[in-house]
């Protein structure tokens, strides 16, 4: 009888939290979608654009606020109201 050997896995680092909290994004609008391309953040494939265009991931550009306060990088769709729904 043989042994089976179990090949052990990486276990991927959980991404370091941010020291100021993390203002949510509002990108429902339908401009924010596009073909799947590399975030510019982490790399990975995404279909979500940021307002300029940029492939990211709403999360990665959530915390990329977070780590930068004042920047206006990302930012959200402005409400329906014409008001504006970020936390500056």
């Amino acid at each position: 009888m043989t042994t089976r050997r179990r090949h052990l896995r990486a276990v991927p680092m959980p991404p370091e939290q941010p020291v100021t909290p993390v203002q949510l994004l509002n990108w429902r609008h339908s401009s924010h979608f596009g073909s799947p391309a590399p975030c510019v953040l982490c790399g990975t494939t995404t279909p979500l654009r940021s307002h300029a265009k940029e492939p990211v991931h709403k999360v990665c550009a959530e915390l990329w606020n977070a780590r930068h306060p004042g920047e206006t990088r990302f930012v959200s769709d402005l409400p329906k109201d014409g008001g504006t729904t970020d936390h500056a």
